[in-house]
């Protein structure tokens, strides 16, 4: 009776369905816009789709950023160490790469991904904090801090200690935020990490 047809409707029925089903098209907010202000949205409607056409974006810019960095990381790129740093009698060199070889190094493969690199710094009665923004031509930005104290070595003045400082810490987050190691990297040359701490924005 019933039941014997209501079977043999599902079993014919739904597989001609999946059969002929099209994938659904679901408008980007661009679209969406468009076609509201053709039927005359109010402003409020509008605001609404501006605001959801701005994070479609932010996030269509975010994962540009994160294919571009992981394409960078492929790369496989290592610093190699080019300074010695002589910390006077009976207490032991080192060596570390140098800002300057640094970007040499990393800076055109950054960019064949869009990629590219600034630094801020303050200065605060805890220390001076520098940190890298990693920014990508579609528009996405990722920031690394470090804070440490003026690097007060011998002969330095107060400003040389304070760039000192500066240094350092521009060299160490550019490394952080792009993956980048050095060859044989050191840390401070004294194997102590508590003069820096990591802020991860």
């Amino acid at each position: 009776g019933a039941c014997v047809m209501a079977e043999f409707e599902l079993k014919e029925v739904l597989p001609i369905e999946a059969e002929n089903r099209t994938p659904v098209h679901i408008p980007q907010p661009m679209q969406m816009i468009d076609a509201a202000v053709r039927a005359g949205a109010d402003m409020a409607t509008l605001e609404k789709l501006f605001a959801l056409q701005e994070r479609y974006e932010a996030n269509e810019a975010r994962k540009q950023y994160v294919s571009a960095l992981a394409a960078f990381k492929a790369q496989g790129l290592r610093v190699h160490k080019d300074r010695t740093v002589n910390q006077g009698s009976g207490r032991p060199s080192y060596k570390h790469a140098t800002l300057s070889n640094i970007i040499e190094t990393i800076a055109p493969a950054l960019a064949e991904h869009g990629l590219s690199a600034t630094w801020s710094t303050s200065q605060e009665p805890h220390g001076i904090t520098v940190t890298c923004i990693l920014r990508h031509a579609a528009g996405h930005m990722e920031s690394v801090s470090l804070t440490g104290q003026p690097d007060a070595g011998p002969g330095r003045n107060n400003i040389q200690a304070i760039g000192s400082t500066i240094t350092y810490l521009q060299r160490y987050t550019l490394m952080a935020i792009t993956g980048v190691a050095a060859s044989d990297q050191d840390d401070d040359g004294t194997g102590n990490h508590a003069a820096a701490h990591y802020v991860t924005k």
